[in-house]
């Protein structure tokens, strides 16, 4: 079966984010667009957590739905911190089957000093390494991808603050992450030729901080002759 899927977005909770970015405006835009499935972004947050238990019906296949679009419960990590005397920054999607396996994951985020409530995407001071440990031990039938893995900024092959391969980042953990986001500085294609890259899957997402413009949503207006 094919269909097509976003699974990185974000809510108003997160910076620099439309206050369009609910529930209701992610399905009805997904139906417009023929997204099957969505992520639903930042559940790290209290707030939107909340609303997604309230607004999301829970159905048979492990997904949740509002209305005709389906959702699967995702958030994103922002790692700070230094690694081989060099300082690095990596985003992280967060993929989890349940609500139960979200508090679970936000409980040992909170332990470890995470502040949930300032972004819904958080800064944590982890190791993307030890924020795949924190995850499987909360929740092993969650997983993580390297968000927009080439951007040079925040990101594990990065330029600016990334690494060389998966297993230089993640080290043990390595066998955990079995794809990786293209983001908007790669494709597919460019991520084909590297053989280090050869049994990860790629996908590619929108990272969409905004629902289309509001007149987008409006037939156009006759122009008189």
């Amino acid at each position: 079966m094919i269909f097509i899927a976003d699974f990185h977005i974000h809510s108003r909770y997160s910076r620099a984010v439309s206050p369009d970015m609910d529930i209701d405006n992610l399905a009805r835009w997904a139906r417009i667009k023929g997204i099957k499935l969505m992520g639903t972004g930042d559940f790290t947050h209290p707030l939107w957590l909340a609303e997604l238990k309230e607004k999301l019906k829970p159905t048979d296949n492990g997904l949740f739905s509002c209305g005709e679009t389906h959702f699967i419960l995702t958030g994103e990590v922002n790692s700070i911190y230094t690694q081989s005397n060099k300082p690095r920054r990596i985003h992280n999607l967060i993929f989890a089957p349940s609500f139960g396996a979200v508090e679970r994951i936000n409980r040992k985020l909170l332990s470890r000093g995470a502040r949930l409530r300032s972004d819904g995407r958080p800064i944590v001071g982890l190791s993307a390494r030890d924020l795949v440990e924190l995850v499987m031990d909360a929740s092993p039938q969650s997983f993580i991808v390297p968000a927009h893995a080439w951007t040079p900024w925040y990101s594990v092959f990065g330029t600016k603050s990334g690494f060389d391969s998966l297993e230089e980042c993640f080290g043990d953990m390595r066998p955990y992450i079995q794809a990786i986001e293209t983001g908007l500085s790669s494709d597919p294609a460019m991520n084909w030729r590297i053989s280090g890259l050869d049994q990860v899957a790629i996908i590619s997402c929108s990272d969409s901080h905004s629902p289309p413009a509001r007149s987008a949503a409006k037939p156009p207006s006759s122009t008189p002759n």
